[in-house]
């Protein structure tokens, strides 16, 4: 057990060292001018061009054993070719993940991982690119790069055990990223933006300390708080200067992208851009702005996420039923069942079904605001009002530990700007969008209902405290260490309790340090000569292709690819 855990430790660790090797090889390439590079932020494009690579060479393999050892060590020779000397930042890198640790240690994972995110990542990791999949099996519909990611962490000895990294992965990147945004470069960007980032660093260190309710959906949210961060940049620091406006508006490109190859919805937070061009029109930089190299890896890196919806549904967005090609290809989904998916969707996002219900008239349920008062008891009060309690918990901690500043500081709300205005309606503007059509938190809300309460406390308190001041900062340091004890607190007891579950019980850890994996029953099925493994419920950890339903399955090989489409 002990073994276990001291090599999982260690090839974590290879692999976050290989990721930023990815990262600063993507640097080298697109020729980024990023001042004293900060290793998170590598990190995260180092998982970006994975997500690229991964994506590339499924068209071809499957991701075996053979195919991530591979990548791995590329990853390490990117960072040795690198030459970076600044070890004080690999240290402090090494640290903050032994003090992160203990959240991947993790025995029951999020309620969708049996269900689709394991099934689609041992997909990838078994078969090389496949047509229809949605046909056989709902969870397949769901396509994000973080399965591809995922899947590249299939490692002998671990298999896929060590999947849960990934998402450890964009916690640890963004963790780092903060840490080394505010104490290394906390005078090369506004006193708002580091005010803006320490109330997010604190808000995903103490809420969100569970890798398991990560999904599929965090991670993404992660990436939308450091793609807040740089408009902010933006828009709201008046001595930005065109160097790094036009730097700041190509990583943000870059991180849209990605985010929304994590989860669709989140192309949302998009609608920001449009202030930003208006800044861009302003200062007359529109066509000065653009970086060439970082404008066609972006647009390759949305054309791959299409192109895989494309693969597994016969639609460009699934579940858009008007980009679907349903008469077109036999593979593809029926119109019938993408818009009853998507009226399903939108039906559980607004509270009208759940696991156990689901709502008389469903059709009448969701028009105009007919789902509103359902909404607030079933989904409003609880989750929702338990998040909006947390968030107002972090302001009053803050003010509290900088109550001083307030009491020696006549406020002038100097700081309540055209921009600032400007910024908060895109908030307002985003967040409608998201009120309307699918008002679930975890479905993109997290970010932009923080951001909305906060945001006016954020501008209050850039007019009251300077962080270029040490006192100030030290509090800060205080109010991190506050976080981290949370954090370590909460995983501790869940451990504990994890531990405590006999081995009948489901989501037991009598697998330390690996997650729990109920391992159901499949059957095997030979169709046209290919095998595929038939469940009666969640696929869990069956061998690919796993299959819920046989019924009119046919499945055509052509050109060395199969296909799977329903008579």
């Amino acid at each position: 057990m002990i073994l276990n855990l001291i090599f999982f430790f260690i090839f974590s660790l290879i692999i976050t060292f290989s990721t930023i090797g990815y990262g600063f090889a993507l640097v080298r390439v697109l020729k980024i001018d990023y001042f004293n590079l900060n290793y998170g932020f590598v990190g995260i494009l180092g998982l970006f061009f994975l997500s690229i690579i991964a994506s590339f060479t499924h068209l071809f393999l499957a991701h075996g054993y053979i195919h991530n050892l591979i990548i791995i060590l590329f990853g390490l020779f990117f960072l040795i070719i690198s030459k970076q000397k600044n070890f004080k930042q690999f240290i402090r890198l090494s640290i903050i993940f032994s003090f992160l640790f203990i959240c991947i240690l993790v025995a029951k994972n999020n309620e969708d991982f049996g269900y689709y995110h394991l099934p689609n990542s041992i997909q990838f990791v078994e078969q090389k690119l496949q047509f229809g999949l949605g046909n056989i099996n709902h969870g397949f519909k769901h396509i994000s790069s973080i399965f591809q990611l995922m899947s590249l962490n299939y490692l002998p000895i671990f298999h896929y055990y060590l999947f849960n990294i990934t998402n450890f992965l964009f916690f640890l990147f963004f963790i780092t990223f903060a840490i080394f945004q505010l104490f290394d470069n906390k005078r090369l960007t506004s006193n708002i933006s580091n005010i803006f980032l320490i109330l997010f660093l604190i808000l995903f260190i103490a809420k969100f300390s569970r890798l398991a309710e990560y999904g599929s959906d965090i991670s993404g949210q992660i990436i939308i708080t450091i793609f807040l961060y740089y408009i902010v940049e933006i828009i709201l620091n008046k001595k930005l200067s065109e160097k790094y406006l036009k730097h700041y508006f190509n990583i943000s490109l870059i991180l849209i992208v990605f985010a929304v190859s994590l989860k669709f919805i989140l192309v949302i937070y998009s609608v920001l851009f449009f202030s930003v061009f208006l800044i861009i029109f302003k200062k007359k930089l529109f066509f000065k702005i653009f970086n060439l190299k970082i404008l066609f890896i972006s647009f390759l890196a949305f054309g791959i996420f299409i192109f895989f919806n494309f693969s597994s549904t016969g639609c460009l967005i699934y579940p858009v039923e008007k980009l679907c090609f349903t008469k077109t290809f036999d593979w593809a989904l029926d119109s019938k069942t993408v818009n009853y998916l998507n009226f399903h969707y939108e039906l559980w996002a607004k509270g009208g079904r759940g696991p156990n219900f689901s709502v008389e008239n469903p059709i009448e349920y969701v028009q105009s605001f007919n789902w509103v008062s359902n909404w607030i008891s079933k989904y409003f009060i609880g989750k929702f009002t338990d998040f909006i309690l947390v968030t107002f918990i972090i302001l009053f901690v803050f003010s509290l530990v900088f109550v001083q500043n307030f009491l020696n500081y006549k406020i002038s709300f100097k700081k309540f700007t055209v921009n600032s205005i400007i910024i908060y309606l895109n908030f307002l503007a985003i967040f409608t969008i998201w009120f309307l059509n699918f008002p679930t938190l975890r479905y993109a809300g997290f970010v932009i209902v923080f951001i909305l309460i906060a945001f006016p406390f954020i501008l209050l308190f850039d007019e009251v405290i300077d962080l270029s001041l040490k006192v100030n900062f030290k509090k800060i340091i205080i109010l991190i260490l506050i976080s981290y004890s949370i954090f370590l607190i909460k995983n501790i007891q869940r451990i504990n309790n994890e531990f405590k579950l006999s081995t009948e019980d489901h989501h037991n850890f009598k697998n330390f340090p690996f997650f729990w994996v109920n391992n159901v029953n499949s059957t095997e099925h030979l169709i046209n000569g290919h095998l595929v493994f038939k469940v009666n419920g969640m696929c869990w950890n069956t061998k690919s292709t796993c299959v819920r339903n046989l019924d009119n399955l046919r499945i055509v090989e052509k050109n060395k690819y199969i296909f799977y489409s329903i008579n």
